[in-house]
């Protein structure tokens, strides 16, 4: 691989990490602004969770990654097997899908103390390639109408100056 294949590769798969990152973002985003605990299916699966996580930060942390990722894991799989079908199988893809199987882990972490994150993803916080607690605590504050995503610590200022997330709400 060339030096230009190489860079190419880099900008494609920091392309995989903002898209996943601002995918994340949408899905939190709409489970607080259109969907209530009323809602078929999501409301019970998906909106009572964040509705207690929203009450207690630390509410979701107890569980374990199979009960919080197996939705996302699935979605995952899912990605991977059609780009797979469809001769589209990249690298990005693969780490689109792996770190959006994890997005709900990546987001516990922030919510635990650093001593309890592995060393790796902790490394990975302090050189801002995934986001901290501190980054992730914007969208616990005030009207909780910030920082939707929960991935890296790149995409929520830029949306959030834009003002992104300020839709009517539910």
């Amino acid at each position: 691989m060339g030096i230009v294949d190489a860079a190419w590769l880099v900008v494609r798969l920091l392309g995989a990490l903002v898209l996943v990152d601002l995918v994340s973002g949408l899905v939190h985003w709409a489970e607080d602004t259109f969907w209530t605990e009323d809602t078929p299916v999501l409301g019970r699966w998906i909106v009572r969770p964040n509705v207690l996580h929203h009450q207690d930060g630390a509410a979701f942390v107890s569980k374990g990654w199979w009960a919080s990722s197996w939705d996302l894991a699935l979605a995952g799989a899912v990605i991977v097997g059609v780009a797979w079908w469809a001769g589209a199988l990249t690298a990005p893809v693969w780490l689109f899908a792996v770190v959006g199987a994890n997005a709900n882990q990546l987001h516990k972490w922030t919510h635990v103390p650093a001593s309890r994150v592995p060393g790796p993803v902790r490394w990975l916080m302090r050189a801002r390639v995934l986001q901290d607690a501190r980054h992730h605590g914007a969208h616990h504050r005030g009207e909780k109408n910030t920082a939707y995503c929960v991935v890296t610590p790149w995409v929520n200022p830029v949306l959030d100056r834009m003002g992104f997330w300020r839709a009517p709400r539910r």
